[in-house]
């Protein structure tokens, strides 16, 4: 049984891949198995892999509810959009979980023209000019956005790398361009084992759009600093207080189930 992945090559279906997936999202061995056992049954020969994640995240939901939730990591973070703002705070939330001290939308005075910066990083003696590259579909951040982000770097002062941040995957010529110029990547699955659904999984970090939200709700809650189901548990209806008590205690409610 084969499944067609999003660039329309086909692989042969792989059980322990959804058990694997399953485990990493906190399910218990017997539920991935489970989980597992009735994808297999229900697929057939040319199925997407988007119609095999509905199935998985479906299963998990209704075995394990905070485990579906979890499942969905990649999807949530392509809701951070559409503008890209939030993926802005999210990419500076995430790495002060990681010790960095930043500022997201820093105006700079460059060389030739004046430059906005999306967050400026520093930790030690090392400070980066952060570039994020949002997409609201899975798409490639290619060689362009790589030589572009390059470019910007040249035109300013001040910083040790360049770095770019996306939330989807990285073009092998970007990859190629950015290790030539000493561009630091990170993306989905890449650096291998340091893409940015690892820095998240490994310290449980779940942005709030993997709750039942909707655009408005995302918008109040980034911009009260709660980008994390962390940050709405600890101080959700206070700062949520704008979309009401019994809405803010939902996503209270719903963010701890996450992180059961």
């Amino acid at each position: 049984m084969r499944v067609r992945k999003r660039d329309g090559r086909l692989e042969e279906f792989s059980r322990e891949k959804i058990i694997r997936t399953c485990l990493r999202a906190g399910a218990s061995r017997k539920t991935a198995e489970k989980v597992a056992e009735e994808v297999e049954r229900r697929i057939y020969d040319g199925i997407s892999t988007d119609d095999v994640l509905e199935m998985v995240i479906e299963l998990l939901l209704q075995y394990e509810y905070g485990k579906g939730r979890r499942y969905d990591l990649k999807r949530s973070i392509l809701r951070l959009g559409p503008a890209g703002f939030a993926f802005e705070k999210f990419v500076a939330r995430l790495l002060e979980e990681y010790g960095y001290k930043t500022e997201t939308n820093v105006v700079v005075e460059g060389k030739c023209v004046r430059q906005e910066i999306d967050v400026v990083a520093e930790k030690g003696s090392e400070r980066y000019m952060i570039e994020c590259k949002f997409h609201n579909i899975p798409v490639y951040t290619g060689l362009k956005e790589a030589m572009y982000t390059y470019a910007r770097f040249l035109d300013v002062s001040g910083f040790t790398f360049p770095w770019i941040f996306t939330n989807t995957r990285f073009s092998d010529d970007a990859k190629t361009y950015a290790k030539c110029m000493g561009i630091r990547l990170t993306g989905w699955n890449y650096p291998d084992g340091e893409g940015i659904e690892t820095l998240l999984e490994n310290k449980h970090l779940y942005p709030i759009t993997i709750l039942k939200v909707d655009k408005e709700t995302i918008s109040i809650a980034v911009n009260n600093g709660l980008v994390f189901c962390r940050d709405v548990i600890k101080a959700g209806e206070r700062k949520l207080k704008k979309l009401g008590i019994r809405e803010a205690r939902r996503l209270v409610e719903e963010a701890k189930e996450v992180l059961s």
